[in-house]
């Protein structure tokens, strides 16, 4: 069924039955993440396996374990042979640890925190707080460098969504002319390292806070471009390194009010030449009509930092305010657009 179409009612459906099914659906997104917590795709790897072997491998209560699990094969997750023994399928599949198209870091992100920040939606709305800070007592990065499973599973979401959303940018710009690229606010590195493989006379310099950097090291040895990229931690509202010709912004911006997005765009303006080319990749709002996951991707930015997605408008405004002139605006066939500008 195709929940979020204007199109969604099918025959035999009722539009309360389209309805009901949407609001059923944080019980199966929470199911999940019960499931990928405790790790069942990765016990299921080696075999299919009863609740009660499930429950000994886990630690739970077997009789629970049943019923997820039996649920959990209801919408497809996983497998089951005659509703005893659970196995894992190609959907299952995306849940396991560590593999190449693996989504357990989205599912635990979302699952975890992110889901207790949407419970306070109603909150956020009503009085324009970042519904984060109201459930957590603190923002999204201060209680990530508390908490270290929680910034491990931010970091492979953002891992993982580097893949699925910000790749299709790879297909249409071209990077063959860049000799040094600059990744400010670049995480772990993995979109750098993706980059560089893909260009191999490349150098880059990946910048972002200390504490987050310090796990990007074994992202570009596993890439083989460790050799060609220097680290370099610091804030990117005191300054930005110098010293390359393409600088990008990839999923930056979207984190920050106006005033704080400028101070960015101003220190990379100090950091390069008049030769020099900037790239923001990111999400744009479209003035008209938009996905559900355009609209449900701007509220989770409001719930995580009180900002939402902009439009294409105001990308170039802060642009112009930060002393910049856009050259190109290049549409992907993902959710990210990508905007270049160069100093005025």
């Amino acid at each position: 069924m195709t929940l979020y179409s204007e199109n969604a009612q099918t025959e035999g459906e009722t539009s309360s039955s389209v309805l009901l099914e949407m609001m059923y659906g944080y019980q199966k997104s929470q199911a999940i993440f019960v499931a990928t917590k405790l790790g069942i795709a990765d016990i299921l790897s080696n075999g299919s396996k009863t609740a009660d072997e499930l429950a000994e491998a886990t630690g739970v209560d077997s009789r629970s374990i049943y019923h997820l699990m039996r649920m959990l094969v209801s919408v497809g997750v996983f497998s089951a042979e005659n509703n005893n023994k659970f196995q894992l399928n190609n959907l299952g599949k995306h849940l396991l640890t560590g593999t190449s198209d693996s989504l357990r870091g989205t599912v635990m992100a979302m699952g975890d925190e992110l889901y207790q920040a949407w419970g306070n939606l109603l909150h956020g709305i009503k009085t324009g707080q970042t519904a984060f800070e109201s459930t957590f007592k603190m923002s999204l990065y201060s209680y990530l460098k508390q908490n270290y499973e929680a910034s491990v599973n931010f970091n492979e979401w953002m891992k993982e969504t580097t893949r699925e959303w910000l790749l299709p940018v790879l297909e249409v710009y071209d990077f063959s002319e860049v000799k040094t690229l600059v990744d400010v606010g670049g995480g772990i590195g993995t979109l750098t390292a993706v980059i560089l493989k893909a260009n191999p006379k490349m150098q880059a310099i990946l910048f972002d806070r200390e504490d987050v950097v310090v796990g990007a090291d074994k992202v570009l040895e596993v890439a083989g471009v460790a050799d060609r990229c220097q680290i370099v931690g610091g804030s990117f509202f005191d300054s930005v390194p110098s010293g390359g010709d393409l600088y990008l912004l990839s999923r930056v911006l979207l984190n920050w009010d106006d005033t704080h997005a400028i101070t960015i765009l101003k220190n990379c303006y100090q950091a390069m030449t008049a030769k020099d080319r900037l790239i923001i990749v990111d999400f744009m709002l479209p003035q008209g009509k938009m996905s559900p996951f355009i609209g449900m991707g701007s509220l989770t930015l409001f719930l995580l930092g009180g900002n939402f997605m902009r439009t294409e408008d105001e990308f170039y405004n802060l642009l112009s305010s930060a002393g910049f002139k856009v050259t190109n605006t290049i549409e992907t066939k993902g959710p990210v657009s990508a905007i270049e500008a160069q100093p005025a």
